[in-house]
């Protein structure tokens, strides 16, 4: 924090963080349990920015990928609840290809 703010005030940084801790509990509550249960399988997080959402997926393996394409317009829609722009970014397992982004 700059040297007039007291130790307590949080950076900007910390307060991004926040921020994105709560659009993240936001998503994934509102997501239905079928959607809910795809993101535990995998990792995850979601950020915002000056270009809107990422949520930015790692599949552990390959299976795991195809269902998360198929989910693509489901997870779009639980995105565009919180904000009118969104991306995708899906990592596949190691050594099986290049991460996807999808605009939604």
């Amino acid at each position: 924090p700059p040297d007039d703010l007291p130790s307590w005030v949080p950076s900007d940084l910390e307060l991004c963080w926040e921020l994105n801790d709560v659009v993240s509990d936001l998503f994934y509550n509102s997501c239905d349990e079928e959607t809910q249960r795809l993101l535990s399988k995998c990792g995850w997080n979601l950020t915002t920015g000056r270009d809107g959402l990422t949520l930015v997926l790692i599949c552990p393996k390959n299976g795991l990928t195809w269902q998360i394409l198929k989910s693509l317009e489901n997870v779009g829609q639980y995105l565009h609840l919180l904000g009118e722009q969104a991306r995708i970014r899906i990592y596949p397992p190691p050594k099986t290809g290049s991460p996807m982004n999808v605009i939604i």
